[in-house]
């Protein structure tokens, strides 16, 4: 296995705790289990997508970087995971707001 492949997993797993945390304050309480699933496969997904990038531009990038921009997108797809699931489970946070008519 690859270094690079190592330091991507590593940076993935260690962003899942503190995204997984993000994500359920923004999730509803009654979609927070299907937000937290969302946010670890936007994890995965991001994760995914910097393996293919970097090696389809065949770009060279030292540990220490690849480590941080790792952990970052993966903390970013975390939550833009748990987002989405909200935004199509109509989980928002003012779906209880009704209109009132005069």
């Amino acid at each position: 296995m690859a270094l690079s492949i190592i330091v991507l997993i590593v940076g993935a797993v260690l962003a899942l705790p503190g995204g997984l945390f993000a994500a359920s304050l923004m999730s509803q309480p009654r979609t927070r289990w299907l937000g937290l699933i969302g946010g670890v496969i936007g994890a995965v997904i991001t994760a995914f997508a910097l393996y293919y990038f970097i090696h389809a531009a065949g770009v060279t990038i030292d540990a220490v970087s690849w480590f941080f921009g790792s952990f970052l997108a993966c903390s970013m797809g975390v939550a833009i995971g748990a987002l989405l699931v909200g935004f199509f489970t109509g989980s928002g946070r003012g779906s209880d707001v009704r209109t009132q008519e005069p």
